[in-house]
């Protein structure tokens, strides 16, 4: 899969859900989203096939007019009618000045026959998630220079004043020129388009098993360092085969990230160097300002 390579984390045990999962209202436009995806966009895009299913919305291969391969992403119609479209379309606009090779840059973005949609460059690869799902545990190598990638993407978007807000498994590829980060800012933007009926269904921007206590809180004062928290729950997962915080209870989920100590990873990997361990117990600290305060400080670290 490439950068469209996104999957649902549902109710996994060891995963936590997805809280931009939308509740089955069985509206009517449940029917072939493809076929309406199709005739919707055929005059901008040539929408291929659909190739996965997020929390937000539904991915599809599509070749542009310029004949490129694009993630084209269309917001589910249950969510696209509890967020404000104009809205959404000026936050996500803010995202393309964002231009790094590791994340995937945002190319087009509108709202066409009540499909509100947004496409990214493509790229080939599993997505980490998928990764884990066949070797359950990565080496310290290849964690290393995942973090060493990602840390480099969100350092060049923090300085920009814009956070992921989702970092996890789900959200990274694993392509050839590195790991990359997908749907940058994404979430912000659905929750800043939100309108009271999102509010009332129960929707929360982000998965359980990654987001910073300051997340969990729904604080207004969330700055990048919720993200690297994020990032240090994704590269234990990374190294251990689970997340550092699980449960069956999603409440016993979060209720964990904010109040349960990060475990040391060498519990479940003795062989893991004690400066990587260190590394990875400061990102989660449950208080930000004893984490790492900026993806470089982090990444310096990583040198072992």
């Amino acid at each position: 899969m490439g950068a469209c390579g996104k999957t649902s984390a549902l109710l996994h045990p060891s995963r936590g859900a997805s809280f931009l999962q939308p509740p089955d209202w069985s509206f009517p436009i449940r029917r072939d989203l493809l076929l309406l995806v199709q005739q919707a966009l055929g005059d901008r895009y040539t929408v291929e096939r659909e190739v996965a299913r997020g929390g937000a919305g539904r991915v599809f291969l599509a070749i542009d007019g310029a004949g490129q391969r694009v993630a084209l992403k269309v917001l589910h119609p249950e969510l696209a009618v509890s967020v404000t479209a104009e809205r959404f379309l000026r936050e996500i606009g803010l995202l393309s000045r964002l231009d790094h090779p590791l994340i995937a840059k945002l190319l087009d973005y509108g709202e066409q026959n009540w499909l509100v949609y947004y496409a990214m460059s493509y790229a080939d690869g599993p997505t980490l998630r998928g990764h884990l799902d066949r070797v359950r545990r990565a080496s310290v190598d290849d964690v290393i220079r995942i973090a060493d990638d990602l840390l480099s993407a969100l350092g060049y978007a923090h300085h920009r004043g814009v956070m992921h807000r989702d970092v996890k498994p789900d959200n990274v590829i694993l392509s050839p020129a590195g790991a990359m980060l997908l749907d940058f800012g994404i979430a912000k933007a659905i929750e800043a388009a939100g309108s009271e009926r999102l509010t009332k269904s129960g929707f929360t921007v982000g998965t359980s098993s990654y987001m910073s206590p300051e997340q969990v809180s729904a604080l207004d004062s969330i700055d990048h360092r919720s993200d690297i928290y994020s990032l240090g729950c994704v590269l234990f997962e990374a190294l251990t085969g689970h997340p550092p915080f699980a449960h069956r209870n999603e409440a016993i989920v979060l209720q964990m990230q904010l109040t349960a100590p990060p475990p040391d990873v060498r519990q479940y990997r003795p062989d893991i160097p004690e400066g990587l361990a260190v590394t990875l117990s400061r990102a989660m600290n449950k208080d930000p300002a004893a984490r790492w305060q900026s993806a470089e400080a982090m990444k310096a670290a990583l040198v072992l």
